[in-house]
């Protein structure tokens, strides 16, 4: 339970970093002060991957600063290749996501079940809304780019 939630953590700082960019809190004076009190206080990014983030003004700073973590320099590729693999940031994350919380049906006594069943359902969710919305916009070839839950097809289980 305890990696999912530093994993989310670690998310959403990536994400409050990439998204202040072009924005007044990537100025040098607010990084320090507002754009570092957004960032929580777990993760496995935290403290020192957070403190590399707060003094990120750029996306090569970004990439740099969490280039010492396997797992996200290789989401980091996914976001610097999304022109070409036609998938973004938030779809490597919820891959992760969704790996991790499958995963979280391997052990026992946790309540980590309870969590990784209700994030999934959102996933699923999810998934249905984007078959929806492609359906409706008449996009057919697009139908297939969800991220699936309990699938032998998943990427993380065809290697």
């Amino acid at each position: 339970m305890g990696e999912i939630l530093q994993a989310r953590a670690d998310q959403r700082a990536i994400n409050i970093t990439l998204n202040s960019f072009g924005t007044p809190l990537n100025e040098p004076s607010m990084r320090q002060t507002d754009r570092k009190r957004l960032y929580p206080s777990i993760g496995f990014l935290y403290p020192a991957g957070t403190d590399k983030l707060a003094n990120a003004a750029d996306e090569a700073s970004l990439g740099s600063a969490i280039q010492p973590f396997p797992v996200y320099r290789d989401i980091w590729t996914v976001h610097q290749n999304e022109s070409i693999d036609d998938r973004s940031i938030d779809d490597a994350f919820y891959e992760r996501e969704v790996q991790m919380l499958e995963l979280a049906f391997e052990s026992q006594m946790h309540f980590a079940i309870y969590y990784a069943y209700i994030k999934l359902k959102e996933q699923e969710i999810r998934n249905l809304v984007w078959i929806s919305e492609c359906i409706v916009q008449q996009q057919k070839d697009e139908i297939n780019k969800f991220v699936p839950c309990f699938s032998h097809a998943a990427p993380w289980r065809t290697n």
